[in-house]
C-alpha cells in the first residue's frame, strides 16, 4: 500500500433488537433509530473518502429476526456506497440454519456486502487484505479472536493487514464472560511481528480504545444507560506500509447515533428535593430520544409523594420512556395525619384509611403505597 487507507469501523448494530421498557411506541421510534444510525454511517463513508466498511459482528439481534428486518437491514446497506465487510458475532452466528443462509438474506443483500465466512485473508482494496474471525456457534470452546490470525505469517511488503474480531478481552472481562475470552497479549504480539496492521473488535457496545492499533467501535446507537460512550462509528487512517507497520495511524470517533438512555438516582425528602428532580427532567434534552431508568430513595409526605406519581407518569408521556427501576425504587410513604385527614372522608372509605393507618404504624410499608393511592384519588376527585 503506497498511499493512506481510509476506512469505517463498527459493530453490534443488532439489528431487530427489542427493548420492551421503551413500550410500543419508544421500541418503534428506537428500532428506526438503529437503521438510520446505519444509513448514516453512509454518509460518513461518503463524507471521509473512506475505501470500506467493517462492522465487526452482532449485526442482527440473533437468527431468527424477521424477514421485515432482514429487508430494511438490505435497504439500509443499499445507502453504503463502499463495499461493506460484515463479520458474524455471537448473536447471528453461523450456525445451521442462520440469517446468512437464508433466502431473505441471499436474495436482496447488495452486491457489494461481504460476510465473512472464514479466516482466509482476503484484499479488499489493493494493498489492503481483512481476515476475520466469524463465530460459528454461540458458545465457542477457545479464543474466539485467535483463528484469525493465530497461524498467519507477517503481511507481505506493501500489505496493510486488518484483523476483524468479535468477543470480550481478558482484560476487561473482570472474569465475568461465561465463554472464552480474546488473549489481549496474543493481539498485541500479532501486531508487533507484523502480522496484523489494526484491530477491529465489536461485542463491547462503548467506544473503547485498547491500544493505538486494537479497538472496539461501539454500537451505532444506545443500547443501555451502562454504556458510555456509545453511537460511534470510528473512522480509520492507516498511513502507508513501512517496515513491519503503516508509519502512522489515526483513529476518529464519529457520532452517528441519536438516542440517550440514562441513568439517575434521586434522594427525595421534601418540596425541594422534588423540585430538583423536575429540574432534571426539565434540563435533558432531545426527550422524545431519551429513556431514563430513575433510581430514587427517601420518605415523602402524601401531597409530594402523590406529586412525585404525577410527576413520573406525566415525564413517561413526554420522554420516550421514564422507568420506575424497581430494584432500586424505595421512596417510603411518610403521611401526615393532616393530610389524610383532610380527605374528609366518611363510611367504608373512612375505616379503610384508620384500617390502613393502623396498618402503616406497624411497619406495613404495603399500606403506604395503598394510603398514598387512596390519597391521589380523593384529591383528584374532590
Amino acid at each position: 500500500m503506497n498511499d493512506s487507507i481510509t476506512f469505517l469501523h463498527s459493530s453490534d448494530w443488532q439489528l431487530g433488537m427489542m427493548r420492551r421498557f421503551l413500550g410500543p411506541d419508544g421500541q418503534a421510534r428506537w428500532a428506526q433509530a438503529r437503521l438510520d444510525a446505519v444509513m448514516r454511517i453512509g454518509d460518513v463513508a461518503k463524507d471521509s473518502g473512506a475505501a470500506f466498511v467493517v462492522v465487526t459482528g452482532d449485526v442482527f439481534e440473533h437468527n431468527q429476526v424477521e424477514r421485515q428486518t432482514i429487508l430494511r437491514a438490505c435497504e439500509a446497506l443499499k445507502r453504503i456506497e463502499v463495499p461493506v465487510v460484515l463479520l458474524p458475532g455471537n448473536h447471528d452466528a453461523l450456525e445451521p440454519g442462520s440469517l446468512w443462509s437464508s433466502a431473505q438474506w441471499s436474495g436482496h443483500a447488495p452486491d457489494h456486502v461481504i460476510v465473512v465466512t472464514d479466516s482466509r485473508p482476503f484484499e479488499i482494496v489493493p494493498g489492503v487484505e481483512i481476515v476475520g474471525a466469524p463465530w460459528r456457534s454461540r458458545r465457542p470452546v477457545s479464543d474466539p479472536a485467535a483463528p484469525g490470525y493465530a497461524e498467519l505469517k507477517p503481511a507481505p511488503a506493501g500489505t496493510t493487514r486488518i484483523l476483524l474480531a468479535h468477543g470480550q478481552l481478558t482484560s476487561l472481562s473482570g472474569g465475568m464472560s461465561d465463554v472464552p475470552t480474546i488473549d489481549q497479549a496474543a493481539l498485541e504480539a500479532a501486531v508487533a511481528d507484523g502480522r496484523l496492521h489494526y484491530v477491529g473488535l465489536g461485542d463491547r457496545h462503548s467506544t473503547t480504545e485498547v491500544t493505538e492499533r486494537i479497538w472496539f467501535s461501539g454500537t451505532q446507537e444506545v443500547t443501555a444507560p451502562e454504556e458510555t460512550h456509545p453511537g460511534n462509528v470510528l473512522k480509520v487512517t492507516l498511513g502507508p506500509a513501512k517496515a513491519k507497520l503503516p508509519a502512522t495511524i489515526e483513529v476518529e470517533p464519529i457520532r452517528v447515533g441519536a438516542w440517550h438512555m440514562v441513568e439517575h438516582h434521586a434522594e427525595l425528602y421534601d418540596e425541594e428535593s422534588l423540585t430538583a428532580l423536575e429540574d432534571f427532567f426539565a434540563e435533558l434534552p432531545e426527550k422524545e430520544r431519551t429513556y431514563v431508568r430513575l433510581a430514587a430513595d427517601g420518605s415523602l409526605p402524601l401531597p409530594l409523594l402523590s406529586r412525585l406519581d404525577a410527576m413520573v407518569d406525566a415525564q413517561g408521556e413526554v420522554f420516550a420512556s421514564v422507568e420506575r427501576w424497581a430494584k432500586f425504587w424505595t421512596v417510603r410513604p411518610a403521611p401526615d395525619a393532616a393530610d389524610l385527614d383532610a380527605l374528609q372522608l366518611s363510611g367504608p372509605a373512612r375505616a379503610a384509611m384508620e384500617e390502613l393507618r393502623q396498618a402503616l404504624a406497624g411497619g406495613d410499608e404495603g399500606a403506604g403505597a395503598a394510603l398514598t393511592l387512596m390519597h391521589r384519588l380523593a384529591r383528584d376527585a374532590g
